[in-house]
């Protein structure tokens, strides 16, 4: 473990005043220098199909927890990410992650395992809820505000899109197509093994150095997860399902439990 003793300095800082580089409805990203920001997570969640919004206190930590405990786990599996070091840091009482800064990708990475969600709805004569896709599909959605396509989320783009509008090369492409093969592969690994069936999940890439890295956040928030043997689910669509907000909490506690029952150590106090 990195000596986190040198970002003791952060105590001091008055993140108000620090340039913002991101302030979304999820989390707020400060910079700190040329080379490093600072990420506080917010306890927001949406589910645009359900049309339900709100805040349940408590999701945001549970979503730190888990997301920095994949991070560790794909840096240990030779998956470079934004992480500075492997530990959540508690500054005056609320935690935050310590990146890399780096050109985010406008782009959110989708692989799908099992049926559900807008792939059932949209291809109804092709797909049914539960099929296992063999191979895993990968989809590739734009992260553009929906006030802006016309009332359309996400839409969803292909390789030549995004190579062909430049938003990164097509060597990039390949690399983070394999990192996305390759996470979900480490994921299904853990999933496995803690008695948990991986339906999908999303993820985001950025780029450092000319090199593909995963940023953002793996948590509860961005993908389906299930209990094996009772079909249960472990992460947001039990939002989606509208379950209470005591529900959701427990929900995304029990997974975490379950990823990784001491979790609790990956926060060190400043």
């Amino acid at each position: 473990m990195e000596n986190v003793n040198k970002y003791s300095y952060l105590k001091q800082i008055d993140f108000q005043s620090r340039p913002i580089i991101a302030n979304g409805k999820s989390k707020t990203i400060y910079a700190l220098n040329e080379k490093t920001a600072i990420m506080f997570y917010k306890p927001h969640l949406r589910s645009v199909t359900n049309k339900r919004e709100g805040i349940i206190e408590g999701t945001d930590i549970y979503r730190m927890y888990a997301t920095m405990f994949f991070l560790n786990l794909m840096e240990a599996n030779g998956i470079p990410t934004e992480r500075v070091n492997d530990k959540i840091l508690d500054i005056n009482g609320k935690f935050a992650i310590l990146i890399k800064r780096c050109k985010p990708l406008p782009i959110e990475w989708i692989r799908r395992y099992y049926a559900a969600g807008s792939i059932v709805r949209l291809f109804p004569t092709f797909v049914t809820e539960g099929q296992k896709f063999e191979p895993p599909l990968n989809k590739y959605d734009a992260k553009i505000d929906v006030s802006l396509t016309g009332g359309i989320d996400d839409p969803t783009m292909n390789e030549s899109y995004i190579t062909g509008l430049h938003l990164m090369t097509k060597a990039q492409f390949d690399q983070a197509d394999v990192m996305l093969s390759k996470i979900g592969d480490i994921l299904n690994d853990v999933y496995l093994k803690a008695g948990i069936k991986l339906i999908d999940l999303k993820m985001e890439f950025g780029i450092l150095n000319g090199e593909v890295i995963l940023i953002d956040e793996l948590s509860q928030d961005c993908m389906r997860a299930n209990d094996i043997k009772t079909g249960e689910t472990l992460t947001k669509d039990a939002y989606r399902q509208w379950k209470t907000p005591e529900e959701v909490l427990k929900t995304y506690k029990t997974f975490l439990e379950r990823m990784c029952p001491n979790y609790k150590e990956l926060v060190v106090k400043l």
